[in-house]
Order: C-alpha cells, then structure tokens, then sequence
C-alpha cells in the first residue's frame, strides 16, 4: 500500500506595516494530522513554541478544504467540524504553548475529509523589550494539513484524458517590459476513485497518438504542474502540463495515454 499521508506544509509570511523592531517567529507542530472519526483519537495535541524574547499572540482555526476542477485550493470556515482550546493565545517569551483540537463532525464518513489547521499570529504590542522602531513588522501564518479517516482505504488514481490545450503566460524581459505569450500546453485530467488523498510522486505518463508518435513523460520539468500534485479524494481535475512535440497537435487527432505514480 502507497504511503497515504503525506507531510504538507504551506508556511505563509505575511509582511505587514506595524512598528516594531524585531521579527517574533513562532513555530507550530505537527505539520500534519489524522484524525479518528470517534474514540481517543478524534483530538489531538498540537504545540506553538516561541522562540523569540517577546510575547506573541497567535490565533489557531480550522478550515474546509476542496479543490476545484483546476486542481487549486477551495477553503471555508470549518468551525462546526472541530474544538480548538484555546483558539487564541498569548505565548510569552521562550516558551511554548499546547493547543487541543477535537474533531466534532459525523461519526461516520466513506470517504476521507480534508481540512487545514491554521495557526495565524497577530498583532500585539504588550511586552515589547525595545524601544527602537522600524519600519516592517512580519506576521507568521502556519497552514497545517488535517484528515479525518474514512471507514475504508481505498487508493486509487485514474488518467480520464489527454488533450491539446495553451496558457497565456506573462515574460519580462532583461529592462523589465512585461509580454503575454500563448504557449502549447497538454490538459492532464486525472480522477482520485479512492477515498484518501494521493501525493503524485516520481509520476510518470505515456501518451500515444492516433498517427503512431508516443513519448514518455516524467520528472519536475515534463511534468511541470502535475508532478507533486495532492489530488483529494474523490476529486477530478485538470493540470496543465508542457506539450510534448514529439506528438501531433493535428485536427482530428486522438490520444492513448497512461498514468504511474508512487
């Protein structure tokens, strides 16, 4: 069986114009969690250490997550599904601070459920050693992947379609002039049939066209777009990948393809 769970991490660093003098990093562990529908393992523990010498305020919450058919991130409040404790904290300085969180959804689900668990800092001026001032001031934000297991694991990831396709890009050149370019590109549609996520990597795709050209596909720079994709369960979408020239772009032609990954 695939290694289903996969550590995904989208660590966002938000610039901000408050006066301060210092950057107040925080960290925010584990970078992904599994959560049981019921039972013991329906909460889980996640821990915020801050390891700067001033106190920080951060603010945990969870959200929905869903993909549309381009594959791009869908989220939405998910206050109903969980129970944050505390969901707002201050954590002073060099010290660290443990965060409960209880999934509160159904009790029952066939397929798996997706969600993000964000811890988010924020503005907060009390306890501030210094009296110098700068300009900027930069706010963490911590995106951390959850999942809440379904009844049964099913892996399962099918190729529907290749076609040709094209993307208008944007260049700039060596004096900063900015151009949009029609480039050929080949629409990748792929359908995860199981019920857990799947993490595409070393994919690999073969293509064979209706007059006999066929290429292999792999790596970061054929598969640019596809490569590393984290495909929901049950979710269909289309990629955009470099078009091969080794096949035909011709009217009327048609496309045999198939799909690996580990």
């Amino acid at each position: 069986m695939k290694k289903h769970f996969k550590k995904i991490i989208t660590i966002l660093l938000i610039l901000t114009t408050f006066v301060t003098t210092e950057i107040f990093a925080f960290q925010f562990s584990p970078l992904e969690q599994t959560f049981s529908p019921t039972g013991a393992e329906n909460t889980k523990t996640y821990t915020i250490v801050n390891d700067s010498n001033d106190s920080i305020a951060v603010e945990i919450s969870a959200l929905t997550r869903s993909q549309n058919s381009q594959g791009e991130e869908i989220n939405s409040p998910a206050t109903q599904y969980f129970s944050i404790v505390p969901n707002k904290t201050i954590v002073k300085p060099q010290s660290s601070q443990i965060v409960r969180v209880q999934y509160r959804g159904p009790q029952t689900t066939t397929s798996e459920l997706s969600f993000r668990i964000r811890a988010e800092q924020v503005p907060y001026s009390k306890g501030k050693n210094t009296e110098d001032n700068s300009m900027f001031n930069f706010l963490y934000v911590y995106t951390t992947s959850a999942y809440v297991q379904p009844s049964q694991v099913v892996e399962r990831v099918s190729i529907r379609q290749v076609a040709p396709s094209s993307q208008i890009v944007e260049k700039t050149d060596d004096q900063g002039n900015v151009t949009k370019e029609e480039v050929q590109t080949m629409a990748v549609t792929l359908s995860n049939l199981g019920t857990v996520h799947q993490l595409l990597i070393d994919a690999s795709l073969i293509v064979q066209d209706s007059k006999g050209n066929s290429v292999k596909l792999s790596g970061e720079q054929q598969l640019a777009g596809l490569t590393g994709t984290n495909i929901l369960a049950r979710k269909t979408i289309t990629l955009q990948i470099p078009w091969p020239s080794e096949l035909s772009r011709e009217n009327g032609v048609q496309y045999k393809s198939k799909f690996e990954y580990k």
